[in-house]
């Protein structure tokens, strides 16, 4: 496996597009569905251009096939500079592997580089493989939306984790 991890470009907003529509298909253990984004290459080049400044994404790829990425967004405002948050998807065949753990880490980094002192995410209490991940590298459950999310099981709990980097 050779996998790589690279900055998003604007050659890679059609093929992250198709990425996002694929792991969205198949994974139940996000707050989006199968079919519910409209979101084509050129809606990530529209945003791409309007957030330059307040978002860094990160891809990784086996061979020349992308498999996850890795998004961090940056608050405009003066009160929460230091901050960001974290989102972070990966292929279903793919996980397990580290690639996670790498994609993390590496924006981690890349955060840590920027001056971000503290990252934040949003998890699905049921998604109990991210949060084991987030917990070993050090991220802690700072609330609970209680029965924020309804899907085809019924209700699930929504947890905000951080880590000060």
């Amino acid at each position: 496996m050779g996998i790589s991890l690279f900055p998003f470009r604007l050659r890679h907003a059609f093929p992250l597009a198709r990425l996002k529509r694929e792991i969205e298909s198949t994974a139940s253990h996000l707050v989006i569905s199968k079919n519910e984004r409209n979101e084509s290459g050129f809606h990530i080049l529209a945003r791409l251009a309007l957030s330059r400044r307040t978002m860094n994404t990160l891809i990784a790829a086996d061979g020349d096939a992308l498999i996850g990425y890795v998004s961090l967004v940056f608050p405009r405002f003066r009160k929460l500079k230091g901050n960001a948050y974290l989102t972070i998807a990966l292929k279903e065949a793919y996980r397990g592997k580290g690639i996670g753990t790498l994609l993390m880490r590496s924006a981690e980094d890349f955060a840590r580089a920027r001056g971000i002192r503290r990252i934040e995410l949003d998890v699905l209490a049921k998604n109990t493989g991210a949060i084991h991940l987030y917990e070993r590298l050090g991220y802690a459950i700072e609330g609970r939306r209680r029965q924020a999310i309804k899907d085809e099981d019924g209700f699930d709990d929504m947890l905000i984790m951080a880590k000060f980097v």
